[in-house]
């Protein structure tokens, strides 16, 4: 898939390498295959997929290379063993949830790379009240779907971003992209049947213009988009 060979090229680990929610464990296997000598950890809360991802590494001859774990998320990893840490195909908020129990990551030595399916915006919000920095943010159009893959590393200080950065990304890092005028398109329609509910319910309901700023500072990054590209 194009967004897990996107997560791929991303890694770029010295000591060692934890899928979580590894499913059928093409990231962990493919670590395997190229030669990557440090530790593999691969885990998943439920035992299905985890053992369908050992069946496919002892397929491809190198299952004693991968040390699986059917444990949520990195509760059962050896803190500092990994310095790198992949967490896709999860909710945003399950991620946050992930995280918030490994204390342990909130260290410059260990790379997060992350891919939420849902609630991107609730995961920005984290990393950046956290003291994360994100570092790097990819979209990729996979299948008719936009998937938003984070960078992201223990800086110690938060990060701004507005309201509208929340939901397709820091502008600074996704600007220049030529699929995001597909994520505005994408936030504006959410966020439009998100306003007019609102609007139908009760007026004057103060959540109204919270999500008028968002879309007209949508409209503005499209503005700037279209100047960019014709620069």
């Amino acid at each position: 898939m194009k967004r897990l060979e996107e997560i791929y090229k991303l890694i770029h680990s010295r000591k060692g390498v934890a899928d979580i929610g590894t499913d059928h464990g093409e990231i962990p296997v493919r670590l395997a295959i190229d030669g990557f000598r440090g530790l593999i950890f691969a885990s998943d809360v439920h035992l299905q997929p985890l053992e369908a991802a050992r069946r496919r590494a002892e397929e491809a001859g190198v299952a004693e290379k991968i040390r699986f774990s059917c444990s949520d998320g990195l509760d059962e990893c050896r803190p500092f063993s990994v310095d790198t840490i992949v967490i896709a195909g999860l909710g945003g908020d399950t991620i946050c949830s992930i995280l918030d129990r490994a204390e342990w990551t909130m260290s410059d030595q260990v790379s997060l790379i992350l891919q939420p399916m849902t609630k991107a915006e609730v995961l920005r919000f984290w990393l950046s009240c956290n003291g994360y920095c994100i570092e790097k943010e990819l979209i990729v159009q996979e299948n008719g779907k936009l998937f938003h893959i984070l960078q992201s590393r223990f800086r110690d200080r938060n990060t701004f971003l507005t309201d509208a950065e929340l939901f397709t990304g820091k502008r600074e890092l996704v600007l220049k992209d030529p699929v995001f005028p597909a994520v505005l398109d994408e936030e504006e329609s959410r966020l439009q049947k998100k306003l007019l509910g609102l609007q139908k319910s009760d007026s004057q309901n103060p959540e109204n213009g919270f999500y008028e700023q968002i879309l007209t500072e949508i409209n503005g990054m499209r503005n700037e988009f279209m100047r960019e590209s014709k620069q």
